[in-house]
């Protein structure tokens, strides 16, 4: 299976939903604008992990999770700290660190990450379809976007379920802030359309140079090839702190605060009254 599970997955076995891929770098390892000291990354991840065994696994046996990690973490301080659940619904995958290139920044790594662990997680392999999702902060109303991409992939044979923000409000105003992007942070995607479309992604992105995933993924995705829905009917709702700053009025570090909870209640009422307005 992994190099961190020593349980097979049953031939035939897979979950009607999606499998959560969560992605992890619990160590920076030096890369450029990484936030948080590695101990304090290790906590965040611990945390998200335990909400999703929670809210997905122990409640309902039609979903899963695979975490991946890259940076040579002992993945056994993680599992030790786990909730008790069906251990052949979660799947550990430690990724070797030197298959990587920190250089590139955290978008070309991402890419990669995922693609290893496609070739070896036995849930992503039977499942032919994954819902990245990042793997430092939870997301609290995450099981209704798995449903959907879930239903939009193996239901209505869909390619790829995103959240693309693409608005000129901030040109109209002179903002200089970015209305053009692609949320990197939370997609489902099929296997297939994965391997041949989103992975040769990956050369374009360097963060050293200015190309950031964010921004390769949107222009892609502008192309319109194959069937992609391209708006969620609801805001995530993050938890946890931000790993950037950005010099935006929206932008919130602690993304569950007053400011966070105002936004998302703005966001939701545009989706809901104006869903063309891709805010």
């Amino acid at each position: 299976m992994s190099s961190t599970n020593n349980k097979t997955i049953p031939r035939g076995w897979v979950g009607d939903r999606l499998p959560l891929l969560m992605t992890a770098s619990v160590s920076t390892r030096g890369m450029k604008g990484a936030c948080f000291t590695d101990e304090e990354r290790e906590e965040m991840y611990i945390s998200a992990l335990t909400y999703y065994i929670e809210c997905l696994i122990q409640k309902n046996d039609r979903y899963s999770i695979v975490f991946a990690e890259n940076s040579g973490w002992d993945l056994q301080r993680i599992r030790r700290r786990m909730p008790v659940c069906d251990e052949l619904r979660i799947e550990y995958i430690a990724l070797p660190p030197d298959e990587f290139n920190v250089s590139k920044g955290k978008g070309y790594n991402e890419l990669l990450l995922i693609t290893k662990a496609l070739e070896r997680s036995e849930l992503l392999k039977k499942a032919g379809g994954f819902f990245k999702v990042t793997g430092r902060y939870p997301i609290f109303n995450i099981r209704r976007f798995v449903d959907k991409a879930s239903t939009f992939i193996n239901e209505e044979g869909g390619d790829l379920y995103a959240d693309v923000k693409d608005h000129s409000l901030f040109d109209w105003l002179r903002l200089g802030w970015c209305g053009h992007s692609f949320d990197c942070r939370l997609y489902g995607v099929r296997t297939d359309y994965y391997k041949s479309e989103i992975w040769p992604l990956y050369v374009k992105c360097d963060d050293d140079k200015g190309c950031f995933l964010e921004d390769v993924f949107f222009d892609f995705v502008k192309q319109g090839r194959g069937k992609i829905s391209q708006r969620f009917d609801r805001e995530p709702h993050f938890g946890g702190l931000e790993g950037s700053d950005i010099d935006a009025f929206s932008f919130c570090k602690e993304q569950d605060s007053l400011k966070g909870k105002t936004k998302r209640w703005v966001g939701n009422i545009i989706r809901v009254l104006m869903p063309w307005f891709k805010f």
